[in-house]
């Protein structure tokens, strides 16, 4: 399969809190949620996500939803007994993550994260909308998460996107989700995101289209059969 990443930053003066990670059998986009002034942890929102991304890929030979909750629990340990990891403000993140294994490909969302599969009879758009549910310091929030698999041969691509660049689609309505992949396909995801900022660019101050962030962390991975 072919795979493909496009990521940039919300802000020119801010780092972004989105990951990707692309691994032989697991791709996953990693959101990190901003964090308020007090949260308890001495750590950034960028440091969990790093941390998070890394334990996902050394538990990538579970599924998908096992190996969330492991690195969700080995992540709560690299905090230190210097943070209050229950406090409801810790660091946190969406995800969307796509495992490829045994002629399988098994999805997870929990977030508002977004995974889509175009399949050879349709196409699967899998987010949650229920932006309070992320991966944070309890392993129990994967149960929230939503889940499925469907056999590799009906698959023919998928994207994975950050809330950040999904807004092209689901928020400013450039295209839909068809559409989008076939963008990506011809140009890559890079010409998405490129797209989808010449837009919050024309709406500066969001009018048009209201929003909480004039621009957000975007991120997409992209891969086809």
């Amino acid at each position: 399969m072919r795979t493909q990443m496009a990521t940039e930053a919300g802000r020119s003066t801010a780092p972004s809190e989105d990951r990707a990670l692309v691994g032989p059998t697991l791709l996953a986009v990693l959101d990190g949620v901003t964090a308020k002034p007090e949260n308890g942890c001495a750590h950034g929102v960028g440091w969990f996500a790093d941390q998070l991304a890394a334990e996902l890929l050394r538990f990538a030979h579970l599924g998908p939803a096992p190996a969330l909750v492991e690195a969700i629990r080995q992540t709560r340990e690299l905090h230190g007994g210097g943070c209050d990891v229950d406090h409801p403000d810790s660091p946190s993140a969406t995800v969307g993550l796509v495992q490829v294994k045994d002629d399988v490909l098994r999805y997870l969302v929990l977030g508002d994260a977004t995974v889509v599969v175009d399949t050879k009879q349709e196409l699967h758009v899998v987010s949650d909308t229920r932006t309070y549910r992320t991966a944070g310091a309890d392993p129990a929030d994967v149960e929230h998460a939503l889940t499925g698999e469907i056999p590799l041969s009906d698959v023919r691509r998928v994207a994975i996107l950050s809330d950040g660049a999904a807004r092209a689609v689901d928020l400013f309505n450039l295209f839909d989700w068809r559409q989008a992949l076939e963008l990506m396909a011809a140009n890559g995801p890079d010409d998405l995101i490129h797209k989808m900022r010449a837009v919050e660019k024309e709406d500066a101050k969001a009018v048009e289209w209201p929003r909480a962030k004039v621009s957000d962390d975007a991120t997409v991975v992209y891969l086809e059969r």
